[in-house]
């Protein structure tokens, strides 16, 4: 069995430069994380943590921290997660983007795990030059089958996945902007194939690494965060 490397949560959290509110809730809040050097386009950061409240932005601090020191500007964005109230999550994610697009045009939204779900789907609902999905939930349903993460699924959406399709990616169209999938080959929270599945369906791009599993996406120190700036580059970040 692979041993998970979990060290990215062992990163001493890193204050953002400004924080803002974009509704009432505590969680509705946006984190800033100032870029080095003037730059066009800014990142929206997503967090995973399979929708479960225990799991906030915070352990993504680290990550928006290192591509502002290498000169993309992010937003990294908090949204309640309740349980078995998937639209407050998902609400909570345009309006944040919303938010941010009121001052930049050029927005990257860059999800990992189920903020990878969420930026696919939130995708559909505001414009975004591009999309970096890493380890996303492509496929909730198959996620409720497997039970991924003991009722991840189930509880997220306090229905049956099958009538929320809605706000499952494998039940959308072709993803409006361009996309790129990033997977770990050992990644044993969200399998690798479901973003195999995802990118043969809709013919996008999927960059599938070697020896790494699900959490080593979102650490600045490892050697494939080197991937992440090169898709930006292509999505327009100067």
């Amino acid at each position: 069995m692979n041993v998970e490397d979990r060290s990215v949560f062992e990163i001493p959290y890193v204050s953002p430069d400004k924080t803002i509110s974009y509704g009432k809730s505590e969680d509705q809040v946006i984190d800033f994380y100032n870029a080095t050097e003037a730059n066009n386009s800014i990142i929206v950061l997503i967090h995973g943590g399979y929708w479960r409240p225990e799991y906030d932005r915070k352990h993504l601090a680290p990550l928006a921290r290192k591509f502002a020191e290498l000169g993309w500007p992010v937003a990294l964005i908090e949204y309640r997660r309740i349980i078995g109230n998937p639209d407050a999550a998902l609400n909570d994610v345009v309006s944040a983007i919303n938010e941010v697009a009121s001052e930049h045009k050029n927005i990257i939204l860059i999800g990992h795990s189920a903020g990878g779900q969420l930026a696919l789907i939130a995708a559909k609902k505001v414009e975004v030059s591009g999309i970096i999905a890493l380890a996303p939930v492509t496929n909730l349903a198959l996620a409720e089958e497997l039970d991924l993460d003991e009722g991840a699924v189930s509880d997220f959406l306090g229905a049956p996945a099958s009538m929320r399709t809605d706000l499952d990616p494998m039940f959308q169209s072709h993803p409006s902007s361009p996309t790129t999938l990033i997977h770990g080959a050992l990644d044993i929270r969200v399998p690798p194939a479901f973003s195999r599945d995802y990118a043969e369906r809709f013919n996008i791009k999927l960059i599938e690494v070697e020896n790494i599993g699900h959490f080593e996406l979102i650490d600045p120190r490892h050697k494939v965060f080197a991937v992440i700036p090169d898709e930006l580059a292509l999505f327009g970040a100067t």
